[in-house]
């Protein structure tokens, strides 16, 4: 296997004394001792971030790069369907991805639409495996200059920020607009009706040239001149994939007609309206969608303004109530030419000592309790995984310790220490024979016997040597 061998070889570590030989040109997949005479050339798995030319890289770089972002994709969603059925044959697929992104040929069009009923009712669209690595090609890439574009009070889908540090935000507010709680703080609540499935993909597609084209420079300077249009490329492809064009139902229909109203479906609306919740490029392009607004607000208009994806709160002094709420016309207008209306049963205006309903939570000022619905769906979730068998309670394991931990872990970043002490009295009995309460950590835990790591050396009767 010489570097001038018509096949297009490279060599992977796969264990210590082999190592992975990849063709690039059939996508047969094989290892081979490295303890011989024969030289390959050797590739390593590179970050999206090292590759500075693409335009000079060959087939196999370009291979390795989508390698590495494979594995990202599929970080704690291997188990999934599609990912599974794309890992199983992914030598050869992810030669054809390859090539048709070369070759620009490459379109989005196996598409999937389920719906999911907690905390309420929604339409979700997913894609294929393929589509999600684009998606992570894109959004990882422009992740440094979408940071700087993005205002600090937004903070959905953003890293070190989420719900919690939303909420945190909006306490800081109140806490600071009162004045330690001494004087009278306004807080003003509105949400945007039908956000992602009145969406205008073309506006959508130009938050993301407008990134590319301010920060081009940059970009040119870190990976080479093909990125920024191979960039525009991507987006254009990932947000006008039209799923509603071609997709897989996986949730029964007549649950569509039961609790989806038709303005809340993408399937509904004319093409290049709609944006499909669940995809990466959805959830970060939706983020840019009301940028120019947040930034007003808080910039221009003077305004304390946080925002969570199609929720905002807006604390002010009493002096500037009337103020801010004159603010709110010319909200409505901007949002408007977007598409986006917000939704006058939504909207609040209140004293902060009458406490606000925020992402869940119940924010008061001398505590925040996690909202009655949420409670209720912990404790019947915990109930349904009670009434299992002994045999299924076993194989659910890993699941359950996950539910309760997600709870949990909302409970504790509240003032519901009680709550988690109600939530531990409901686990069932048979559950502990498996399991130990962490007092310092507030969770559940696996026992040593029982860990996924003992469970499976178990079954399969192997003997596993820790990293």
């Amino acid at each position: 296997m010489t570097p001038t061998s018509t096949n297009r070889w490279f060599a992977q570590r796969y264990n210590v004394n082999n190592a992975w030989i990849f063709n690039g040109n059939n996508g047969n997949l094989n290892n081979n001792n490295v303890n011989n005479t024969n030289r390959a050339q050797a590739v390593a798995i590179l970050p999206i971030f090292s590759i500075k030319r693409f335009y000079l890289m060959t087939e196999v770089l370009f291979f390795a790069l989508l390698l590495s972002v494979m594995f990202s994709t599929r970080k704690n969603k291997r188990y999934g369907r599609d990912s599974m059925a794309f890992e199983m044959n992914w030598p050869p697929l992810l030669v054809r991805l390859m090539r048709e992104l070369n070759a620009r040929t490459f379109r989005i069009l196996h598409n999937y639409t389920f719906l999911v009923s907690i905390p309420k009712w929604r339409e979700i669209f997913a894609t294929e495996f393929a589509g999600r690595i684009i998606d992570h090609i894109l959004c990882d890439t422009l992740k440094p200059w979408i940071e700087r574009t993005l205002h600090p009070r937004t903070f959905n889908n953003r890293e070190s920020m989420g719900s919690q540090a939303a909420i945190n935000q909006v306490i800081e507010d109140i806490c600071e607009v009162s004045n330690g709680y001494t004087e009278t703080a306004w807080v003003i609540k509105w949400d945007l009706k039908g956000f992602f499935p009145n969406a205008d993909c073309d506006y959508m597609e130009s938050c993301f040239m407008r990134v590319i084209d301010r920060f081009h420079d940059d970009i040119v300077d870190k990976y080479g001149a093909f990125m920024p249009p191979f960039l525009k490329w991507l987006a254009m492809i990932a947000i006008h994939c039209y799923p509603a064009k071609h997709y897989e139902r996986r949730t029964p229909k007549y649950l569509w007609d039961a609790h989806i109203k038709p303005e809340k479906s993408i399937l509904n609306k004319p093409d290049g309206q709609g944006v499909p919740i669940g995809r990466m490029s959805s959830q970060t392009g939706m983020g840019l969608y009301i940028n120019d607004e947040v930034i007003w607000l808080n910039e221009d208009c003077g305004i304390r303004t946080t925002v969570f994806m199609d929720d905002g709160v807006m604390v002010v002094q009493d002096r500037l109530k009337d103020y801010a709420l004159s603010l709110l016309p010319e909200l409505r207008r901007r949002l408007a030419a977007k598409g986006v209306k917000m939704n006058d049963k939504k909207f609040y205006c209140q004293q902060h000592w009458k406490g606000l309903e925020f992402l869940g939570s119940h924010i008061h000022p001398w505590s925040v309790i996690l909202n009655d619905g949420t409670w209720a769906r912990c404790l019947a979730r915990i109930e349904e995984y009670n009434q299992l068998s002994a045999v299924e309670k076993y194989r659910e394991l890993d699941r359950f310790i996950s539910t309760v931990n997600s709870y949990t872990g909302l409970l504790k970043n509240r003032t519901s220490y009680k709550r988690i002490m109600v939530l531990k009295e409901t686990i069932a009995d048979d559950w502990w024979q498996w399991l130990d309460w962490n007092a310092r950590r507030q969770c559940v835990v696996s026992k040593p016997k029982y860990t996924f790591r003992q469970r499976l050396c178990k079954k399969y009767n192997l003997k596993l040597k820790r990293l």
